[in-house]
């Protein structure tokens, strides 16, 4: 399904900007947790960090806290043992598929929240409660807010946010509110109205999400104020790294005909099938970038683990994508 481009959200505002009292500001954060199959917290000092691509080093060690869950790998393997009995051991499972960082309140993290914080106003939505960073940087910023809801749908989450943080707020002229359920559900049957509406439901800025994203901004813009703003977290990189992908996938005729792909590569791909070759750079562009900013899938509608992408963490993680996302004969 396609859409217009969305009046309350603007693609170009970017949250990919270094500031640093973004991190100089305190937050109260969860403490470490043991781990569990679902989610846990876990503490580590760094004395430097890349951010946006530039070297940041601390005059003294920062404590960054991250909450990290199993690797979504790890789901499709079974361990046996020497007689084919299936067994289960957390430390080699870890050491074959790391666990995934799912949030934290890295340098890069506490930028793009503060970038958002820093346009709060009235009454805000946001979906995604992670560590509780963005109500607490609207708070700090003494933003001109009059409530926050906050959409969670993991418990231990809100658990560990609310013992951290919410319970220890003692100024309650700001409303804030967390409701357990998805940001689909929530937007789906609230008849409520905001003036800011800040999404950060997904893990990693991998162009897979924007098909569902842009889902989520159609559904966000029915509960629009007047003048009302979406953001939504690491969106322009997304768009960006899409748009360099098409191109470089273009040029190099990779054989993406042979892979899954997410709605949007596929809307792009069903596009350049019908053209002719040595397509201009500026018209692949054009394409990629109109595929990117309106077509629009609930992720329930397709399997973004089966699809293809060039985003990863390392080349071993690249190659385990890209034998995920091959179309079986």
């Amino acid at each position: 399904m396609q859409t217009t481009q969305n009046r309350y959200f603007d693609p170009t505002w970017r949250d990919d900007i270094l500031d640093i009292e973004a991190i100089d500001i305190p937050l109260l954060l969860p403490d470490t947790t043991p781990r569990n199959s679902d989610v846990w917290v876990e503490k580590q000092k760094r004395w430097d960090e890349i951010i946006f691509r530039e070297s940041h080093t601390y005059e003294q060690p920062r404590i960054i806290t991250a909450v990290l869950k199993p690797s979504e790998m790890s789901q499709h393997y079974v361990m046996t043992d020497s007689k084919g009995n299936v067994t289960s051991d957390d430390a080699i499972m870890s050491m074959m598929f790391p666990p995934k960082a799912w949030m934290s309140d890295s340098g890069e993290e506490r930028c793009m929240m503060f970038a958002a914080a820093k346009e709060a106003k009235g009454d805000v939505l946001v979906g995604g409660l992670g560590l509780g960073i963005y109500p607490q940087f609207v708070l700090a910023l003494n933003r001109p807010v009059k409530s926050i809801t906050i959409i969670e749908r993991n418990e231990n989450i809100i658990d560990f946010v609310k013992e951290a943080w919410l319970n220890h707020i003692s100024d309650n002229s700001i409303k804030i509110t967390i409701i357990k359920d998805t940001i689909e559900n929530y937007l789906s049957q609230t008849k409520e109205k905001f003036d800011t509406i800040y999404l950060d439901t997904w893990e990693d800025a991998d162009s897979r999400f924007l098909a569902h994203i842009n889902y989520l901004i159609a559904l966000a813009s029915n509960h629009c104020a007047k003048d009302a703003k979406i953001q939504c977290w690491g969106y322009s990189r997304m768009l960006d790294t899409f748009i360099a992908d098409a191109k470089a996938l273009t040029k190099n005729k990779f054989p993406l005909h042979e892979h899954n792909l997410d709605p949007v590569l596929e809307g792009y791909v069903d596009w350049l099938k019908n053209q002719e070759d040595n397509i201009s750079e500026e018209i692949i562009e054009e394409k990629a970038r109109s595929c990117a900013l309106t077509i629009e899938q609930p992720i329930e509608k397709y399997d973004r683990s089966r699809c293809f992408t060039a985003f990863a963490t390392s080349t071993a993680d690249f190659y385990r994508n890209l034998a995920f996302s091959k179309k079986q004969d």
